[in-house]
């Protein structure tokens, strides 16, 4: 996965201009999905209440964590391969991986039937499984060109469609349509991928090479998938152990609380790290490398400074104003979490660094005690303290991980140089 026999991207990756440019347009992109998902949860919550929210958010929960893991993190192979047809053969082999899993989802669902009563947001978030992994793969294949300012358009592009879905559907008083705007939207959006998406290579040339590719990047899948699990597991995973213990107003705070804490990671993260990533893979194993790391560090550092010191000024004063719904443990949840997002900023567009150089067994080790501070901060912080118990809990814990994994990445870097 480390070779170099192919050449760098024909695009000028150093210039700081180009830089913000890109970054920026890409923040923009996913400030707008980021904002579609806080309209839909006002929206939501003035329409239907806060447990239905809690209900919808459980369905988002769920798409979020297995979506992208129903690939078997192919996609994400696919970024940082340098050869050309192995990587296409990688985001075909994605595509196919969620096709299967999603029917085997949908046929357990349907056997389960007999036993249980299925609700109905799982019934949509597994609907929309298939579609928004093949959303994800395209946007994959788009950062690997260094189109990272498209790629944050098209994995805004469901949650943008769902919020004028909602819309529509209080328009038309169909309050049955909350939770399954979420696979329609999803199936809209990939629909439109499939029309005017991405030219890839033959079907044939990604037919051949499946097999092959698929042995070669096994060992990556067996180290890698565990922790991706792990990981959206401690994002999202939360949500639905607090809806299981405290019920579905409890888990849409919880989700809210969440999403509006690490905001600014989500805006700036995937940018941060498309842009990142593609620069060291093209650089590769060089003297060139550690400056590269330690200016993307630096500058790093400084956005989320300034980022997160607006955000704990909106959150005060702002917040209780737009969700007068909720009481003020979601303000007391948010500024708790804060912290944990400042450190989070920095520390996640480095997480491609050890996958890449080979360190998988210490990657892992990183989400094992992430997913230990999310479950744990639940099991035993909601019983002490509730919800506020869950936040000041996660965020002690999970910040000293976040830091040791940077040191992890420096040593990583600083070996590889």
């Amino acid at each position: 996965m480390n070779s170099l026999n192919t050449s760098a991207p024909a695009t000028d990756i150093n210039g700081r201009q180009t830089w913000y440019r890109v970054v920026g347009g890409a923040a923009l992109w996913t400030l707008g999905q980021q904002g579609s998902y806080f309209a839909c949860a006002w929206w939501v919550s003035w329409w239907a209440g806060a447990e239905r929210f809690g209900v919808f958010s459980q369905g988002l929960a769920l798409v979020a964590m297995l979506s992208a893991a129903i690939t078997l993190r192919l996609e994400y192979a696919g970024q940082l391969e340098r050869r050309l047809r192995r990587a296409v053969a990688l985001f075909w082999l994605a595509e196919r991986m969620a096709l299967a899993w999603s029917a085997v989802l949908l046929l357990a669902l349907a056997a389960a039937r007999q036993w249980v009563e299925v609700p109905f947001w799982l019934w949509a978030g597994v609907l929309a499984l298939l579609p928004q992994a093949g959303v994800l793969v395209q946007a994959s294949q788009m950062a690997r060109r260094m189109q990272v300012v498209g790629a944050s358009a098209l994995r805004a592009a469901p949650a943008l469609a769902m919020m004028v879905m909602l819309a529509l559907a209080k328009g038309m008083h169909w309050d049955g349509s909350i939770e399954w705007s979420i696979p329609l939207s999803a199936w809209i959006c990939w629909i439109g991928v499939r029309i005017f998406g991405v030219a890839g290579r033959s079907r044939a040339m990604r037919r051949a090479r499946a097999a092959q590719v698929a042995g070669f990047h096994a060992p990556f899948v067996r180290a890698e998938l565990p922790g991706f699990l792990l990981n959206v597991a401690a994002n999202h995973g939360q949500v639905l152990l607090v809806g299981w213990l405290g019920g579905d107003a409890a888990a849409g705070i919880a989700a809210l609380a969440l999403r509006i804490a690490m905001l600014p990671t989500s805006v700036f993260g995937l940018a941060l790290a498309d842009r990142l990533r593609a620069r060291v893979v093209t650089i590769g194993l060089t003297v060139g490398l550690r400056p590269v790391i330690h200016q993307a560090l630096r500058r790093m550092m400084a956005l989320s400074f300034a980022v997160h010191a607006g955000a704990a000024l909106a959150v005060r004063f702002l917040l209780p104003l737009v969700f007068q719904v909720y009481d003020q443990t979601l303000v007391t949840m948010v500024m708790t979490l804060l912290p944990l997002g400042a450190v989070r900023l920095v520390a996640s567009p480095l997480a491609f660094v050890l996958p890449w150089r080979g360190w998988l067994g210490l990657s892992l080790v990183g989400q094992c005690l992430l997913f230990a501070c999310a479950l744990l901060s639940v099991l035993w912080g909601f019983p002490a303290g509730g919800l506020t118990g869950v936040s000041v809990a996660y965020s002690v814990s999970a910040v000293f991980v976040y830091l040791g994994y940077v040191v992890t990445v420096l040593t990583a870097v600083r070996v590889a140089a």
